[in-house]
């Protein structure tokens, strides 16, 4: 089974007409095979999972894992706001054969640590398939903490890792720290891969991978041993980071990879309103000016 580790594609949900659009799929999937990323991740934060219907997750889930590469980590992204719901996505996602699953904090009601261990501890304790927690506290109104994880961790051999993407490096490094080896600890900031990887990550969870090779590159550079290649490519990603920050999330990296690898239009879901075409065009140059184009 491919490794949890280096980078993964949260990957964005191109639409046509209220429907996925496949051929989208298609070119996204083509374009992060050559790129060399180690997975994909449907319906993150990325792919708008939060409001999407579970029919069109079903779909959404079944026709990346259909599509994905020999190789490609699939973590699928189950998590909902309902204990129930979550089980009975993630049983889904494992009958489609994903590799692991991502599971989000439960959003919006604000729980305590112990309430979150109890959901957790419970959903773990049904399934039989890898897990990664998913911590974004600035979406969800809750913040697991790495005690928590750690107590999970000591009753569920399957909990093999987090995404940490609260922007928090005090607190991610907390998280390398009291986990140690064998615990997948994976960065959600792009603009943090580098300092992540240098104090013990195991790869990151990075949007600008959906159009750009930047965050592979820097991994790779960082995992042979060129820290100072690594360095330099991280600036440039620091700086796409940035760049991707002034426009609205997550149709900027729809529009990105509109411009940049489809070369033609493509939606975002339904109510999101996409970036004008005079919008995308400023931001595409913005990227192709922070950027060579030979490594988009």
């Amino acid at each position: 089974m491919p490794e949890l580790k280096g980078i993964i594609t949260p990957t964005i949900t191109p639409i046509s007409k209220g429907d996925l659009d496949y051929d989208a799929v298609d070119g996204l999937i083509e374009f992060l095979h050559k790129s060399g990323v180690n997975g994909i991740f449907p319906m993150g934060s990325t792919g708008a999972f939060s409001i999407t219907s579970a029919e069109l997750e079903l779909k959404i889930l079944e026709y990346f894992m259909d599509k994905k590469k020999e190789g490609m980590y699939f973590l699928a992204g189950v998590g909902r706001n309902s204990y129930d719901e979550t089980l009975a996505m993630a049983n889904y996602a494992k009958e489609l054969g994903a590799d692991g699953l991502s599971i989000v904090t439960p959003y919006y009601v604000n729980m305590n640590q112990e309430s979150l261990f109890r959901f957790y501890d419970k959903i773990l304790g049904q399934l039989d398939i890898q897990v990664l927690i998913y911590n974004i506290p600035q979406n969800t109104n809750n913040s697991i903490s790495p005690n928590t994880v750690a107590r999970l961790r000591k009753e569920h051999s399957n909990l093999v890792g987090i995404k940490d993407s609260s922007g928090n490096f005090s607190n991610f490094s907390q998280f390398v720290d009291l986990l140690g080896e064998g615990f997948r600890i994976l960065q959600g900031q792009d603009d943090l891969l580098f300092p992540s990887l240098s104090i013990g990550a195991s790869g990151g969870i990075c949007g600008t991978s959906n159009f750009s090779s930047l965050a592979v590159n820097v991994y790779k550079e960082f995992s042979n041993g060129n820290i100072q290649e690594a360095r330099k490519l991280q600036k440039k990603l620091t700086s796409l980071k940035k760049i991707m920050g002034g426009y609205p999330f997550p149709q900027a990296y729809i529009s990105a990879f509109s411009n940049l690898i489809m070369k033609r239009e493509v939606q975002s879901i339904f109510p999101l309103v996409d970036l004008p075409e005079n919008e995308r065009d400023k931001l595409t140059r913005e990227i192709e000016s922070a950027l060579n184009v030979t490594e988009i």
